[in-house]
């Protein structure tokens, strides 16, 4: 006979909880198996009378598939622990029964058993059968990084052993889990606000990313073009809303050939017409704090640094949190250098820096009020730059003058990479068509993880990172 359908999963149940183990009533007389009532770790097993009703001969069994993480064997019984897709079973068996399964850890297997308690009143599913699906090779090795919680370190490449890795480290499980709840709390704020989410090329043809380095492409069919690796969403989506989108965002990874953290980095950025930059800072706040709240309670989130988010934002400037002023900081190297210092103090409150210099802010509107200056800011918490917040340029000409004027300084700065600099010919071309007042963001997927979880390694928070270094601040 087959196995039972199962139900399809409540997956915001199990977010804010540990799902229940579906039963089932197998029916004798027809052979069909009958949802009965559902039973899991710690609660008191019980059937409604609408399932004893409904068959009165049948017996309730219990499905689980799954990998065995832990083996306890006793004369008379072996209790082992199977972990599914969200979180750990205990399962018994007799001692000669589980040695004639011929299975142990790290095996995936399918079992059939009943819902019991052990004699110390431990919920546990006694099994009735089991099949082994799955023997991994190399299992010694497997099971001493099972028992050690961790994985032994091999010299290969972090990349080579990360299916591994998080299969035996429970602390990386639960800060992937919080990553995956973060995104998808961004992602509903984002919808609820009006934002359409949209796809941006991954392959480029401009080098333009501020003041960033890309990584090179060689194509055989394109060989008279020159293509790379995008390093932001920012450019495209603002051809968007030229193009008549009034709110857009875009999830996915921007590439850079920098530092081993922005080679490949996560990021949520957005480009709307119905808000200014004000309103934007309120909004993206408003959607920072509800993906904080959101994983209040993780096993692997620091509560003290969702309290700390669920705060309101500090306001300030660039020059009053440096002490320089635009002019000083009229270098891409001397800026950031105003800003290291602050930077490694910690920030233990979410502060909203403004009015960056300009040279830093090529893609951003210049602020009138305060020369050398653009309306771009970034909130800094933890002692990392969590998101950016941007009145965007949406003037052609005055955009191609920013891209002269970052020309001249770039190539005056013995600091700054002679290749960092580049027109975006399709957003020239873009602006030329007519552009209303907008405003950007960007949020920083890796490093709003590694604040909420307090570490401070890519590898720590990624699930397939190229290397494992220190966040960029």
């Amino acid at each position: 006979m087959g196995d039972p359908k199962l139900p399809a999963p409540n997956h915001r149940m199990w977010l804010m909880a540990p799902p229940s183990i579906a039963k089932y009533v197998m029916d004798s007389a027809t052979n069909r198996y009958h949802e009965a009532a559902t039973w899991s770790k710690g609660k008191n097993l019980k059937n409604s009378q609408a399932d004893r009703d409904h068959s009165p001969q049948g017996t309730l069994l219990t499905q689980l598939t799954g990998r065995i993480v832990a083996v306890r064997r006793m004369k008379h019984s072996t209790f082992f622990d199977v972990r599914n897709s969200q979180q750990e079973h205990q399962c018994l068996a007799g001692t000669s029964e589980y040695d004639g399964f011929g299975v142990g850890v790290a095996d995936i297997v399918k079992l059939h058993g009943r819902p019991s308690r052990s004699r110390t009143g431990d919920a546990v599913l006694e099994v009735d059968s089991l099949v082994c699906l799955s023997k991994p090779s190399g299992q010694e090795s497997l099971t001493d990084d099972f028992r050690a919680g961790a994985l032994r370190r091999t010299g290969r490449s972090v990349r080579q052993d990360r299916a591994r890795e998080i299969l035996v480290d429970s602390g990386l499980r639960e800060r992937l889990r919080v990553r995956i709840r973060v995104m998808r709390s961004i992602r509903q704020s984002l919808l609820e606000l009006g934002f359409d989410e949209i796809d941006i090329p991954v392959i480029v043809t401009s080098p333009f990313a501020g003041t960033a380095n890309l990584f090179r492409l060689n194509s055989a069919d394109l060989a008279s073009v020159d293509l790379y690796l995008r390093g932001s969403l920012e450019s495209h989506l603002k051809q968007l809303i030229v193009a008549g989108f009034e709110s857009a965002y875009c999830m996915g990874a921007s590439f850079r050939n920098e530092s081993a953290e922005l080679h490949e980095f996560l990021m949520v950025e957005g480009m709307s017409s119905r808000f200014d930059q004000s309103q934007l800072i309120d909004m993206v706040e408003q959607v920072i704090r509800g993906a904080a709240l959101s994983v209040r309670g993780f096993p692997a989130v620091a509560n003290n640094r969702v309290e700390a988010l669920a705060t309101p934002w500090r306001r300030d400037t660039f020059s009053a949190i440096t002490g320089a002023s635009a002019n000083e900081g009229a270098s891409v190297k001397r800026a950031y250098d105003a800003l290291r210092g602050p930077i490694s103090d910690g920030f233990r409150l979410p502060v909203f820096v403004d009015k960056f210099p300009a040279v830093l802010s090529p893609l951003a509107q210049r602020d009138e009020s305060l020369a050398g200056n653009a309306m771009r800011g970034y909130m800094f918490f933890s002692g990392l730059r969590i998101c950016e917040i941007v009145q965007e340029q949406a003037d052609a000409e005055e955009q191609r003058a920013v891209f002269e004027a970052q020309k001249l300084s770039i190539a005056g700065d013995s600091g700054a990479k002679k290749d960092s600099w580049a027109y975006d010919s399709e957003l020239l071309e873009a602006l030329k068509l007519g552009c209303p007042p907008l405003s950007g963001f960007g949020i920083h997927i890796n490093r709003l993880v590694a604040a909420l979880t307090d570490v401070r390694r890519v590898s720590d928070v990624v699930p397939f990172p190229l290397a494992s270094g220190l966040m960029a601040r």
